[in-house]
């Protein structure tokens, strides 16, 4: 009976440990659940937006080709989770340059992670960084694909045409006080034709004396 309950004390106490073990995998870093929030947060705001634009803003962020980052789009990736990849492939770059001294080869290695099924934590940890540099550089991918989705509506055309719009608008403006000012003011009356001079008859000459 003692041996019995002693095992199952045992058992129990191996069961909880490995619970704790397992939570302890799963609990993220603030800098993890930030990460993930921002990623959301991309997503969303560029549902619709245009592929090529997009691929250019990262691509001008992160100085690598449109066509690099065209081709993690093709594979189905989300705008954030382009992002984010990009951001760690770029942090891998510069604390172990001699490794992946290019984007492609570091993208490839944090592809490589990702397919393991592993979070942005684990594989920045993987890697040998923290992740603090590559929340920053997801939060500026927001930020720019911001400013990119804005960028029609800012365009170099609309103030000439806002200051067309203004010149016929002032134009109009002018043309108005000019009728009101004509419909104001009075018309003159015509002056009557003088009339012609009646000449007098001579003074007949006085006789001599």
């Amino acid at each position: 009976m003692k041996r019995t309950m002693v095992a199952s004390i045992l058992v129990l106490g191996v069961s909880a440990s490995m619970g704790h073990g397992v939570l302890a995998q799963t609990v993220s870093t603030p800098e993890e659940a930030n990460l993930r929030t921002t990623q959301q947060a991309i997503d969303t705001e560029s549902t619709g937006r245009s592929t090529k634009s997009h691929a250019e803003a990262l691509a001008t962020q992160f100085k690598v080709e449109p066509q690099v980052v065209e081709n993690l789009r093709t594979t189905k990736q989300g705008w954030g989770e382009i992002g984010i990849r990009l951001a760690l492939a770029q942090e891998l770059t510069k604390v172990d340059s001699k490794t992946y001294p290019t984007m492609t080869e570091s993208l490839a290695r944090v592809g490589d992670l990702r397919a393991e099924g592993k979070g942005w934590g684990a594989i920045a940890k993987e890697l040998g960084f923290k992740l603090g540099p590559v929340v920053s550089e997801a939060n500026r991918v927001r930020h720019e694909l911001r400013a990119e989705a804005r960028a029609p509506e800012t365009d170099s055309q609309k103030p000439d045409k806002e200051f067309r719009k203004g010149d016929d608008n002032q134009s109009g403006r002018m043309e108005k006080a000019d009728r009101a000012e004509q419909m104001s003011r009075p018309e003159r009356p015509e002056r009557p034709p003088r009339p012609e001079r009646i000449e007098r008859p001579e003074k007949p000459e006085k006789p001599d004396r």
